[in-house]
């Protein structure tokens, strides 16, 4: 086993998923690219992309400066470009052994894409009739639209995975059978058996669960809530509860949850929402008893205070006496907690928890049943939809290795980066996180319409490029001549004497790139845009401006921090890249265009005070002044290269161009270069 230090947001994802590789995908305008990325460990981006609980967010460096990127929506945002697009690889291999898969919710489904690309035949059984589990009825529409979890279920289902739906473990089948037929059993079951407060009155009509009364909504069968509804909980299912509530006509809805706002589960963007659409959230109360003749009438609660930390580490709520207060209530809706329903597991042997979860050997699923394997919430409890797919993804590899008579694997410890220090916190420019844009909250309530609307392009390039890119700064090779230009260059202090080189400490790098471009050695890399594919780029575009045989060819090179969208001006004369900031381009750089015979090169910087790197634009400058210093030494001349942010300068160099001619190197003359 070796350390892997990572970026910390992708320590943070259950699935490891690359983020910083596909924000800076999107950050260049390259949306298939930061899907193919995401797909690698990620069956199901498009619902990721809108229901992930982000606790990639929460490890986000850029918080320590703003706001943390807003990751989850730039998902979405890859997927909403290319969803006309299919990614689905082909198995690479082709095994004999049948697997069969029980349950369709996010780990099954993530657990059968993993074994049909090994290129196992997999079976999905399914009690319901539809697929996805809870994905498919157990989330709003407004949340996550069906034909979204429909599309990326017929994706996985295209690797040649058979489904068998409407039939239940214990009543049509059971694993000893399974294991007759099959080599491996997988359950995913999940939980969605609801869990009761101690609470007398709870059995009375109008008292229902969170998660039956959504998937009742899902199918069509919609219930008289009347025109008072509490809802009991903090967690997404009762947000989500509350807002359906609000969208079937329901005047008075009341979110009530015993801890206070820092520790409800749902997210906090979820909570602003319901707010927003004139849901209640009353804290610190749990009922106690449900009066009604026959049918709820009133819910009398108790006021609670935080105690000490419980299990879960949240402080434990504790009753204040003769705190007792009622609230009219026409329906109670319980969203407080869910377990497996453990009666299908008793009769086959496995060994199960108190609770009803299944007991397995580690993190890979194995159960005290050879063959049998068992992940996601009937092992764990409710998890979230990113924790489930990490689930069903080990067991998959567990399983494979058990079919291949596999004893081990060798694995990466992955190390999170360290936090910036304060030194490095206060060189950063803050930006501003994009908002999502939603659907005004007048339209909410006619339908279940998505709320979310997705990022717009600029929306998503500006937002990709508030990204610190974590550990993708600079390394100090070891043809590196000591001369500490680095340490005196960096904008960021982060370059000190080594014992032998410099160093460089990843965890700080900005990735600014100043130091490479400055290093008199060539000593210094960046992990990501490197000056050969800054040239690679440059040939490209040079080869492609040829193919159109302008009468004087200009390249023109502008800062993606400067003009997120695109380059600053169009124009025909004008083949342009992109760069994360100019300050990496230095003078041979910008001298290469010329040897490839471009007429004149052209830079887009950014105002000195809006630099994202502080040094970079400043840095820019001094080196276009010696690339001319060559230019003129050469003969090309030195008019051919300047700073341009605005078309209507274009023209006015434009003449320049047509003063000096085409560059000598065009027409086969030699120069000293």
């Amino acid at each position: 086993m070796s350390d892997k230090a990572i970026s910390p947001c992708q320590a943070a994802c259950p699935i490891h998923t690359d983020v910083r590789g596909y924000i800076s995908a999107i950050a260049r305008g390259d949306a298939e690219e930061a899907i193919r990325i995401i797909r690698q460990v990620n069956p199901l981006p498009s619902v990721c992309g809108r229901i992930c609980t982000r606790l990639c967010e929460k490890a986000c460096r850029r918080a320590q400066v703003d706001e943390p990127v807003s990751i989850r929506a730039l998902k979405r945002f890859a997927v909403d470009q290319t969803k006309d697009l299919k990614f689905i690889e082909s198995p690479q291999n082709s095994f004999e052994e049948r697997i069969a898969i029980v349950g369709s919710g996010t780990a099954g489904l993530t657990a059968a894409h993993d074994l049909a690309l090994l290129g196992y035949k997999v079976t999905i059984y399914e009690a319901q009739n539809v697929l996805g589990g809870l994905l498919s009825e157990g989330i709003p529409k407004y949340r996550l639209p069906k034909e979204v979890v429909k599309g990326e279920i017929n994706d996985i289902l295209s690797l040649g995975i058979e489904v068998r739906t409407g039939v239940s473990l214990g009543k049509d089948f059971t694993l000893e059978g399974l294991l007759k037929d099959y080599h491996a059993v997988f359950l995913a079951v999940g939980s969605q058996k609801s869990l009761f407060p101690k609470c007398k009155g709870s059995d009375l009509a109008g008292v229902i669960s969170g998660i039956e009364f959504l998937k009742q909504v899902s199918r069509g069968q919609i219930p008289d809530l009347g025109e008072r509804v509490l809802v009991i909980g903090g967690g997404h299912t009762a947000i989500d509860a509350a807002r359906t509530a609000v969208r079937l006509g329901c005047p008075d809805v009341t979110i009530v949850y015993r801890r206070t706002l820092a520790e409800m589960p749902a997210g906090r963007e979820e909570v602003d929402e319901a707010e927003t659409e004139g849901i209640n959230i009353l804290y610190l109360a749990s009922p106690v008893e449900v009066t009604g003749e026959g049918k709820v009438q009133s819910v009398r609660f108790v006021k609670m205070e935080l105690g000490e930390p419980d299990a879960s580490k949240r402080q434990r709520p504790v009753p204040v006496e003769g705190s007792e207060f009622e609230i009219e209530a026409d329906t109670m809706i319980l969203a407080i907690g869910y377990t497996p329903d453990a009666e299908a597991l008793k009769h086959d042997g496995l060994n199960l928890t108190k609770k009803g979860t299944v007991i397995v050997k580690d993190a890979t699923g194995i159960t005290n049943i050879t063959g049998v394997f068992a992940a996601g919430d009937v092992v764990t409890g409710p998890l979230s939809v990113i924790e489930a797919m990490a689930s069903g993804r080990r067991a998959a590899e567990a399983i494979h290795r058990y079919l291949r008579n596999q004893t081990g694997i060798d694995i990466d410890n992955v190390v999170a980066l360290r936090s910036l220090d304060d030194d490095v916190i206060d060189g950063i420019q803050k930006s501003e996180r994009q908002k999502m844009p939603v659907l005004p909250v007048k339209e909410r309530f006619s339908g279940f319409a998505e709320v979310d609307l997705g990022y717009t392009q600029e929306q998503a390039r500006r937002e990709a490029l508030r990204c610190l890119n974590c550990g993708a700064g600079a390394s100090v090779l070891g043809n590196c001549a000591v001369c500490l230009t680095c340490v005196r260059i960096c904008p960021y202090g982060i370059p000190v004497p080594g014992r032998d080189i410099a160093e460089i400490d990843i965890s700080q790098c900005q990735a600014c790139g100043i130091c490479a471009a400055e290093c008199p050695a060539s000593a210094i890399q960046l992990s990501f845009e490197r000056k050969e594919d800054v040239r690679a780029e440059l040939d490209q575009v040079i080869d492609f401006a040829r193919q159109e045989t302008p009468e004087f060819l200009v390249i023109g090179i502008y800062c993606r921090y400067a003009s997120p969208v695109g380059p600053p001006f169009e124009s025909d004369e004008v083949y342009w890249i992109g760069s994360f900031c100019t300050g990496r381009i230095n003078e041979s750089q910008l001298i290469y265009p010329f040897e490839m015979g471009a007429d004149g090169v052209i830079v887009s910087i950014c105002a000195d005070d809006e630099c994202r790197f502080r040094d970079g634009s400043r840095q820019m400058k001094e080196y276009i002044k010696r690339a001319k210093k060559i230019l003129n030494e050469t003969g090309i001349g030195a008019g051919r290269l300047d700073i341009i942010a605005e078309e209507e300068y274009f023209s006015e160099f434009r003449k320049k161009i047509e003063a000096l001619g085409v560059n000598p190197i065009r027409t086969g003359k030699k120069v000293e270069v």
